[in-house]
């Protein structure tokens, strides 16, 4: 049986990484998309070296070359894990923003949408803040609000390709060093610092980087219903729990600094979760065990 191809981009990324190494051991053909500058990214190194004969990469520093490259590959699915985050921006963001959030993928779908099955696009919950309906509660948001308009577009004029746009609420796992709040209280565990949290009231949805990798298995290996779906926690975890729990286990204590800031109780979208996915619920055991690392 011949290996179906995988085109990915975003795999530079925590959560595209974490795929990559996952799908590779799998009967998979994997081409990555990545720009020059990543060339010598020594993880992806690592991989190309060992999966010699189902890991190549396509590099580029314009979209002349992109294009010329893309319209000589066979492709059967496509996932766009690419994103450019920051909570807040300056007027020198805007570019690279607009760039990679909406410019890039929409390049790759205009080349791919002729010979492709099914394509997996992520997004986040973030794009709906406390509103029932998409929103923008900063640029990144606003960004990719944008190409999911544009990925409709698509949708609607190629009905025989499988859409899924999957949102993510908090994610985590070993070796993650994004600026995110559950890598950042660990980093400056092993630092010996403390971390500043916005309040005691806190709540976060948070998955495990393996569980997401679950769910797009879910999609590659299975006719799920195209649309949109949500990864995410039956209930939330409250941060201050989940501080207080990891104490009374680690050998010194982890330092917080709660602020008394205002949250906006958040309405989120009632986005139906992916069918056949079950996330692992042991999130402090999981979590915990990244400090443990860390104290060892």
């Amino acid at each position: 049986m011949n290996k179906k191809t995988l085109l990915i981009t975003g795999t530079s990324g925590f959560i595209g990484y974490n795929f990559l190494k996952y799908i590779l051991s799998k009967k998979y053909y994997v081409i990555d998309i990545l720009r020059i500058k990543n060339k010598n990214n020594r993880k992806l190194n690592i991989l190309r070296k060992k999966y010699p004969k189902s890991y190549k990469t396509i590099f580029f520093s314009n979209n002349h070359q992109l294009e010329k490259k893309i319209k000589k590959i066979k492709i059967d699915y496509f996932i766009n894990f690419a994103t450019l985050y920051k909570n807040n921006h300056n007027y020198k963001d805007i570019f690279n923003f607009v760039d990679s959030n909406i410019l890039f993928p929409t390049l790759i779908y205009d080349l791919i949408c002729n010979k492709i099955k099914k394509i997996i696009n992520f997004g986040s919950m973030m794009q709906y803040k406390n509103s029932t309906k998409l929103t923008s509660q900063n640029l990144y948001a606003a960004t990719k609000n944008s190409f999911e308009m544009i990925n409709n577009y698509y949708q609607y004029k190629n009905k025989n390709i499988s859409f899924y746009n999957l949102k993510l609420y908090e994610s985590y796992g070993e070796n993650d060093y994004r600026n995110k709040l559950i890598p950042t209280i660990i980093k400056n565990y092993r630092l010996n610092k403390v971390t500043k949290i916005l309040s005691k009231k806190l709540e976060l949805n948070i998955i495990h980087v393996n569980d997401i990798v679950n769910a797009i298995m879910i999609l590659l290996n299975n006719n799920i219903k195209p649309g949109t779906y949500c990864l995410k926690q039956k209930k939330n975890i409250k941060i201050k729990k989940l501080i207080e729990t990891l104490n009374t286990k680690l050998t010194k204590k982890i330092k917080i600094k709660y602020q008394n800031q205002y949250l906006e109780k958040v309405n989120r979208a009632p986005i139906e979760i992916l069918p056949k996915w079950i996330p692992d619920d042991k999130l402090i055991k999981k979590i915990g065990l990244n400090f443990y690392n860390e104290n060892n």
